[in-house]
This record gives C-alpha cells, sequence and structure tokens, in this order.
C-alpha cells in the first residue's frame, strides 16, 4: 500500500520544495529493479534499430511510445500525488509551475531523478524537459555511425 505524510504548501513556490516533495514521494514508492527498466529500455532501442534502419524513423516510433509512457506516468503521479494529499491544483496555477512540478517531483517518483525545465516555446504552450544523467541511457548501444548525431 501507498502511504505518505507531507506538509501541505498551498503554492509550490520553490524549487527546493518540489525537489524535497519529488523525494518524499520516491521514498514513498515501491521500486521496480531500476537496472532491468533501463535494461528493457536499451533492448527496445536496440530492436527499433535494427527494424527502422532510417534514425528519422526510429526517433518517431520513440517518440510515439515516450508520449504513451508519458501519458501513463502523469495519470500515476497526479494519482499517488493526490493520495498524498498533496493538492497539485494549487500548486500549478501555469504551465511554468506545471512543468517544475513535472520535472523536479515528477521524475523523481519514476525515475529517482531531478530533471530541469527550459525551452519554453514562444506561445508558452509547450516546453523541454531535460536529463543530465538519463538512467534509461545505461544500456542503449547505438551503431558506431549513429553515435556522433
Amino acid at each position: 500500500s501507498f502511504h505518505l505524510q507531507l506538509e501541505h504548501h498551498t503554492t509550490m513556490s520553490t524549487k527546493k520544495s518540489a525537489a524535497q516533495a519529488g523525494q518524499s514521494l520516491w521514498s514513498a514508492m515501491p521500486k521496480a529493479n531500476s537496472e532491468l527498466f533501463a535494461l528493457t529500455y536499451g533492448s527496445l532501442v536496440t530492436e527499433l534499430v535494427r527494424d527502422y534502419e532510417d534514425p528519422i524513423e526510429v526517433n518517431a516510433q520513440l517518440d510515439r511510445i515516450g508520449h504513451s509512457i508519458g501519458v501513463r506516468c502523469v495519470d500515476e503521479f497526479l494519482s499517488k500525488a493526490d493520495v498524498a494529499g498533496m493538492s497539485l491544483a494549487t500548486q500549478c496555477q501555469n504551465l511554468r509551475d506545471t512543468a517544475e512540478v513535472v520535472a523536479k517531483m515528477g521524475f523523481k517518483m519514476f525515475l529517482g531523478i531531478q530533471a530541469e525545465v527550459g525551452g519554453f516555446s514562444q506561445d508558452q504552450r509547450s516546453f523541454s524537459i531535460y536529463l543530465q544523467d538519463n538512467p534509461l541511457a545505461t544500456f542503449v548501444e547505438l551503431p558506431g555511425d549513429e553515435q556522433s548525431g
């Protein structure tokens, strides 16, 4: 069962408090073997490279798969945060707040890492999340001619 006590904040005004909440969620989550998860992901990428020899198509497939996984992870994150009594509705007043919560809490919850947010589009409707150390890349081996690009 999932049980977590967190101090309720009316706003997630600092990155530090988001990181602390992410650590609390990470600590309370049952853990899958991260090495097995990374190995499975590496195998998936290897198969995609074999099946679709065109790097553009491989990236398109990874984007499609990543989007599906991301949607499921966000659903799970919101569910766990709700069970933990974290009122994310008050913390996510705009897209920037939401991006910080996902990067600091969501990524910590699932991968045990914190991510950085940046690259907001001009219309402020999209952003990028950057991983300093991507644990999923541990077992990904690209062909020699693909490693530099």
